[in-house]
């Protein structure tokens, strides 16, 4: 048998985020995350669309100054292996302390890939972390790294 053995799969992580709470007001701290503004958005249509942060849209809206990179899934190892399918990922990023402000993705795996992002945004990350990480190859990830050096490159900065 594979999957959650709990009767209701979201007991588990309340459960877990009840004892996260708990402990951390225990030792009379604070949790000192803004995980809501980092809610990750999938629509699971073919192909599947994923994003979370910002949109370009919003930042130029809020005069935030904004960088572009863009990993075309045709780019990558393992978007040939499937096919050299259709899909992208888009990182945007400041241009001032290069934070990522939005991750954006379309084609397989959209859904899933978002988080890698997610989590670099929760940890306040810039766009230098998938320029120097290192990515299983062949995935999908990759496309990060990919996207990072797009997005550089566009600034006149060569990695």
């Amino acid at each position: 048998m594979w999957g959650d053995f709990e009767a209701i799969p979201e007991h588990s992580m309340a459960a877990e985020q009840g004892e996260e709470v708990k402990s951390v007001l225990q030792q009379g701290g604070f949790l000192g995350r803004d995980t809501e503004r980092l809610f990750p958005y999938g629509i699971y249509t073919i192909p599947e669309i994923s994003m979370i942060g910002k949109t370009e849209e919003q930042l130029t809206a809020e005069k935030v100054p904004y960088e572009v990179g863009i990993a075309n899934y045709k780019e990558l190892a393992k978007g040939q292996m499937l096919g050299g399918m259709d899909g992208f990922l888009k990182l945007i990023f400041s241009t001032e302390d290069f934070r990522i402000l939005g991750v954006h993705a379309i084609g397989e795996g959209a859904t899933e890939i978002v988080h890698i992002g997610q989590v670099v945004m929760a940890a306040g990350g810039s766009v230098h972390y998938f320029v120097d990480a290192v990515f299983n190859f062949p995935t999908l990830a990759e496309a990060y790294n990919v996207a990072a050096h797009n997005g550089l490159k566009n600034m006149g900065i060569n990695v």
